[in-house]
């Protein structure tokens, strides 16, 4: 059975001018702790120049995770630029790190190029908001809500 997310690039592979538009939404799986509550919209046009696979578009997905001072909710969403050149010669898609990992053949995972690029996209340090005071080290209260009486403030 053909996955939903594999997409036949054969016919631009195989040389011409065409152009292939893909609007397609894209479930990412949990990641690090972070998770997403809808699945990607991936809007991606692609044509061949050569070996090479040209693909450009957007992706656009929201992703929830845990402030890494204060320990509240982080909800963020993303707006991904996509500009990729990938070689679809047969031995780019050998290596199992390259770009062009996301090939098989004539075939483009497009699941797998959305969800490497979402990842990638994902800040390293989720933070509530860039003036977050984070918890109390003394009474674990969270400093933003005010609720922290430790005489030193936990500092």
């Amino acid at each position: 059975m053909a996955s939903l997310y594999k997409v036949d690039i054969g016919g631009l592979l195989a040389g011409g001018r065409q152009r292939l538009v893909l609007d397609q939404q894209v479930e990412i799986e949990p990641f690090e702790g972070v998770r997403f509550p809808e699945p990607a919209r991936v809007h991606l046009e692609m044509y061949s120049s050569g070996e090479m696979l040209e693909i450009s578009g957007t992706i656009d997905a929201k992703f929830h995770g845990e402030c890494d001072r204060c320990l509240g909710d982080v909800d963020q969403a993303l707006r991904i630029d996509v500009d990729e050149q990938l070689d679809a010669g047969p031995e780019a898609q050998k290596d199992p790190f390259g770009a062009s990992n996301v090939l098989a053949g004539d075939r483009l995972d497009v699941k797998d190029l959305a969800t490497q690029l979402v990842y990638s996209a994902v800040p390293l340090h989720l933070l509530c908001g860039p003036d977050c005071k984070g918890i109390c080290q003394v009474c674990g209260e969270n400093k933003n809500t005010g609720a922290c009486v430790c005489p030193d403030n936990g500092d």
